[in-house]
């Protein structure tokens, strides 16, 4: 009996979700069914090689995941997964908030002035085009709207989706700070009640428009000051969140020349949302 052909693929991936590699989760997952066990008795259960049985093993005695009896051999003792996953969560808060504090001391120190530096040195000998990416999951494509609006000075235009009027709620804050700088919003999306609630609420920070019935020529987009453009290349109904794309540039023809023109008519197209809800 061995981990891989015992223990479900939905256990496994569910443990990388969280962080265990390949070979953490074969030796938890090991130790889940010996409970007490040797390390040599583990490699053999788990099919990890012996040379990496033990650092492996010292990660999740780190982690919170076993228990070492010292001895001779030593064992290890399996921790009962809830404890486990509580172990792991503090774990992780910890380490958050110790990065968090270094942040923001290298924020303030010369350290942090010597890397803007170097961003900036010949920055001006780049073509702008240079700049852009393939952005994959939706965690990433959040992270890097929320530093578009970071930029923003002018102007940001938002084409979304049913349910990315209801993500544009997580940038609120930035919405707000935006608003408070006189930066224009303006979004425009399908409105329906069950997002109704949501885009009430991008009002006070927002021109909004309702768009239906509209052949969309692109996905989601993002054009900020005409210079950024973020472009939605799935639709977000038809994939799991991780599989979401979007494609990114900082670019004033492409802002311009391309995108603005679709985004203004769509835009005329549009009814306008009131107060009050109603279009």
């Amino acid at each position: 009996m061995v981990v891989p052909e015992t223990v479900s693929r939905k256990v496994l991936e569910s443990l990388r979700g969280i962080g265990l590699n390949l070979y953490e989760r074969n030796l938890y997952t090991a130790i889940l069914i010996k409970k007490v066990a040797t390390a040599s008795e583990l490699s053999e259960l788990s099919r990890v090689p012996r040379a990496r049985v033990y650092d492996v093993l010292e990660s999740l005695e780190q982690k919170g995941f076993v228990v070492v009896q010292h001895g001779s051999p030593f064992k290890y003792v399996a921790v009962e997964p809830k404890e486990a996953f509580e172990n792991l969560k503090s774990n992780i808060k910890k380490e958050a908030e110790l990065t968090a504090t270094r942040l923001e001391e290298l924020k303030k120190s010369d350290i942090m002035t010597n890397l803007v530096d170097l961003y900036k040195k010949d920055l001006k000998m780049v073509s702008p085009g240079s700049f852009n990416a393939v952005i994959k999951s939706e965690d990433k494509i959040k992270m890097q709207t929320k530093t578009l609006l970071s930029k923003a000075k002018k102007q940001v235009n938002i084409l979304t989706s049913e349910k990315g009027i209801v993500d544009l709620k997580e940038h609120m804050r930035s919405l707000s700070k935006l608003k408070g700088n006189n930066v224009e919003i303006n979004i425009m999306g399908p409105i329906t009640t069950r997002n109704r609630k949501q885009a009430m609420e991008l009002l006070p920070y927002a021109n909004l428009k309702h768009l239906e019935g509209i052949e969309l020529p692109v996905g989601k987009l993002q054009i900020i000051d005409g210079e950024h453009v973020l472009m939605g290349l799935v639709n977000d109904t038809e994939i799991e969140p991780s599989q979401e794309i979007a494609f990114w540039t900082q670019s004033p023809h492409v802002a311009n020349e391309l995108m603005e023109p679709i985004f203004k008519q769509l835009w005329n197209q549009a009814k306008d949302i009131t107060k009050s809800g109603n279009n």
